[in-house]
Protein backbone atom coordinates (compact mmCIF):
# COMPACT_ATOMS: atom_id res chain seq x y z
CA UNK A 1 0.00 0.00 0.00
CA UNK A 2 1.22 3.49 -0.75
CA UNK A 3 1.35 6.25 1.83
CA UNK A 4 2.12 9.94 1.55
CA UNK A 5 4.37 11.37 4.23
CA UNK A 6 3.50 15.07 4.36
CA UNK A 7 6.47 16.93 5.79
CA UNK A 8 5.68 20.10 7.75
CA UNK A 9 8.30 22.53 8.97
CA UNK A 10 8.82 26.00 10.34
CA UNK A 11 8.91 28.79 7.80
CA UNK A 12 12.54 29.10 6.76
CA UNK A 13 14.50 29.30 3.55
CA UNK A 14 15.12 25.76 2.29
CA UNK A 15 18.72 24.75 1.89
CA UNK A 16 19.99 23.49 -1.44
CA UNK A 17 21.72 20.47 0.09
CA UNK A 18 19.94 17.53 1.66
CA UNK A 19 21.73 16.16 4.70
CA UNK A 20 23.30 12.72 4.45
CA UNK A 21 20.85 11.32 7.02
CA UNK A 22 17.82 12.57 5.05
CA UNK A 23 19.38 11.28 1.81
CA UNK A 24 19.67 7.85 3.45
CA UNK A 25 15.94 7.83 4.24
CA UNK A 26 15.04 9.05 0.73
CA UNK A 27 17.25 6.32 -0.76
CA UNK A 28 15.31 3.50 0.91
CA UNK A 29 13.65 1.09 -1.53
CA UNK A 30 10.20 1.87 -0.04
CA UNK A 31 10.48 5.49 -1.21
CA UNK A 32 8.92 5.67 -4.68
CA UNK A 33 8.84 9.48 -5.07
CA UNK A 34 9.59 12.64 -3.15
CA UNK A 35 9.52 16.37 -3.69
CA UNK A 36 10.71 19.39 -1.75
CA UNK A 37 8.43 22.40 -2.05
CA UNK A 38 9.36 26.05 -2.37
CA UNK A 39 8.57 28.25 0.67
CA UNK A 40 4.91 28.98 1.43
CA UNK A 41 5.11 32.57 0.20
CA UNK A 42 5.56 31.22 -3.35
CA UNK A 43 2.17 29.49 -3.23
CA UNK A 44 -1.08 30.61 -4.83
CA UNK A 45 -4.45 29.29 -3.69
CA UNK A 46 -7.58 28.97 -5.83
CA UNK A 47 -11.05 28.89 -4.30
CA UNK A 48 -14.46 28.75 -5.93
CA UNK A 49 -17.05 30.97 -4.26
CA UNK A 50 -20.54 31.40 -5.65
CA UNK A 51 -19.41 30.33 -9.12
CA UNK A 52 -16.48 32.76 -9.14
CA UNK A 53 -12.83 31.68 -9.04
CA UNK A 54 -10.77 33.57 -6.46
CA UNK A 55 -6.96 33.48 -6.46
CA UNK A 56 -4.97 34.53 -3.40
CA UNK A 57 -1.26 34.63 -2.72
CA UNK A 58 0.11 32.22 -0.17
CA UNK A 59 -0.91 28.88 1.28
CA UNK A 60 -4.45 27.69 1.99
CA UNK A 61 -4.14 28.50 5.69
CA UNK A 62 -1.85 30.84 7.58
CA UNK A 63 0.20 28.78 9.99
CA UNK A 64 3.55 28.74 11.78
CA UNK A 65 4.27 25.45 10.02
CA UNK A 66 4.10 24.95 6.27
CA UNK A 67 4.01 21.97 3.93
CA UNK A 68 7.68 21.62 3.02
CA UNK A 69 7.67 18.36 1.08
CA UNK A 70 6.06 15.04 0.27
CA UNK A 71 7.51 11.53 0.34
CA UNK A 72 5.56 8.66 -1.27
CA UNK A 73 6.35 5.21 0.10
CA UNK A 74 5.16 1.70 -0.74
CA UNK A 75 4.97 -0.57 2.31
CA UNK A 76 2.82 -3.44 3.58
CA UNK A 77 1.26 -1.77 6.61
CA UNK A 78 0.65 1.42 8.55
CA UNK A 79 3.22 0.21 11.10
CA UNK A 80 5.88 0.10 8.37
CA UNK A 81 4.80 3.53 7.12
CA UNK A 82 5.11 4.90 10.66
CA UNK A 83 8.61 3.43 10.96
CA UNK A 84 9.75 5.20 7.77
CA UNK A 85 8.12 8.42 9.06
CA UNK A 86 9.96 8.06 12.41
CA UNK A 87 13.27 7.67 10.59
CA UNK A 88 12.50 10.68 8.36
CA UNK A 89 11.53 12.84 11.35
CA UNK A 90 14.64 11.74 13.25
CA UNK A 91 16.82 12.69 10.28
CA UNK A 92 15.41 16.20 9.95
CA UNK A 93 17.37 19.15 11.31
CA UNK A 94 14.36 21.42 11.88
CA UNK A 95 11.30 21.02 14.05
CA UNK A 96 7.96 20.23 12.53
CA UNK A 97 5.75 17.23 11.95
CA UNK A 98 5.16 14.39 9.52
CA UNK A 99 1.61 13.43 8.64
CA UNK A 100 1.19 9.84 7.42
CA UNK A 101 -1.76 9.40 5.07
CA UNK A 102 -2.80 6.39 2.93
CA UNK A 103 -3.08 7.03 -0.80
CA UNK A 104 -6.30 6.08 -2.60
CA UNK A 105 -5.12 3.75 -5.35
CA UNK A 106 -6.46 3.97 -8.89
CA UNK A 107 -7.80 7.49 -8.48
CA UNK A 108 -6.52 10.39 -10.59
CA UNK A 109 -3.60 8.51 -12.06
CA UNK A 110 -2.64 6.45 -9.02
CA UNK A 111 -1.37 2.96 -9.68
Amino acid sequence: MRYALLIYGRAAAPTEKISDTVATVLGRPQVTAWARLQPDETAATLRSRDGEMLVTDGPFIDSKEYLAGIIVIDVDSLDQAMEVARQAEGARESSGAIEVRPIIEGFFGGA
